[in-house]
């Protein structure tokens, strides 16, 4: 093992990692889109609730 990580001091242990990450991350990226969007839809209904009374 420390002869291989010597040879690629570059490449990552598995060339599929760096695509997970990724898709990880899209994934985390979307989830916090979908849940501002939903917490600035509840600000806008109290505010107009706000507004109208």
């Amino acid at each position: 093992m420390s002869m291989l990580r010597t040879l690629n001091p570059c490449l990552p242990l598995w060339p599929g990692v760096s695509m997970f990450q990724i898709m990880i991350l899209l994934i985390i990226v979307c989830n916090n889109s979908m849940l501002i969007g939903l917490i600035w839809e509840e600000i806008m209904m109290r505010v107009m609730i706000i507004n109208d009374t």
